[in-house]
């Protein structure tokens, strides 16, 4: 009988002046790390902390304001160190691996990080590696410029990513419920997608591996190659590829300057 009476019970209601704002920020973290920004309102806010939604009010103006310390809070777990002696490419990969790994680990934030209303949670996060390249000697119209293209790539890879994954979830549950005959079939091999193959070896348009316009008047199933790319596209090698390609365009941006940029050993 007492765990029925338990049984979906409200939290206790706090005194006030026993919150603080730090307290606040954590809540809405571990909200978002359950059950996703969608979940993250004032109202279950305040009842996860035992207050009324206006008086979580008093603590962030705004919930966009909250979504942005929340924001910032996760970057802080990324890789943002200034190590001794590291070229500016070395630490654009780490930083770059440390932060996908992050968001890999915990995706909710990455689709929080793509929000539109997420801006002043990431200014902390960019000028910690806007620091980090003024130090190596980068002048700093090219560290703002790499940057914004590294942030540009990372927020539509990672988007584009989530939403494979998703799509994938989403046709692994529709199969177990529709009962297929055939089941234990191993996926379809891609080529080129192992960690070996430095660049695509398939594209929907064969023209861009050849140079040449293919005619062809054999009927495939439709986007059958499409689909075997993006399972490549997405790959830790794949976001590994478009870091390389953003240190080559820094290089051919700035030269003739031998772009030698390093930490200081000392």
């Amino acid at each position: 009988m007492a765990a029925e009476q338990g049984k979906g019970k409200q939290p206790a209601k706090r005194k006030r002046g026993t919150l603080t704002k730090q307290q606040v920020v954590a809540a809405a973290f571990a909200l978002v790390d359950a059950e996703g920004i969608e979940a993250c309102s004032m109202r279950a806010l305040g009842a996860k902390l035992g207050v009324t939604a206006m008086a979580v009010y008093g603590y962030v103006p705004s919930r966009e304001a909250l979504l942005n310390e929340v924001a910032a809070r996760f970057l802080e777990s990324a890789d943002t160190r200034a190590l001794r002696g590291e070229s500016w490419e070395e630490t654009l990969l780490r930083t770059m691996r440390s932060l996908r790994h992050a968001c890999v680990r915990r995706p909710h934030f990455a689709r929080l990080l793509n929000d539109p209303c997420i801006s002043e949670g990431l200014e902390p996060y960019m000028m910690r590696l806007r620091a980090i390249y003024l130090e190596q000697g980068m002048p700093e119209e090219i560290a703002v410029q790499m940057l914004s293209i590294a942030d540009a790539f990372f927020a539509g890879f990672c988007l584009r990513s989530l939403q494979r994954v998703e799509r994938e979830k989403e046709k692994e549950e529709r199969k177990e419920r529709e009962k297929p005959k055939q089941r234990g079939v191993a996926p379809t091999p891609v080529s080129g997608a192992g960690d070996n193959a430095r660049f695509a070896t398939e594209s929907r348009v064969p023209g861009m591996l050849t140079g040449r316009r293919i005619v062809s008047t054999r009927i495939v199933a439709p986007n059958d190659r499409w689909k075997r790319s993006v399972r490549a596209g997405y790959s830790e090698r794949s976001f590994e590829n478009g870091l390389f390609v953003i240190i080559e365009g820094i290089r051919a941006g700035a030269a003739p300057d031998p772009c030698q940029w390093r930490t200081p050993s000392e």
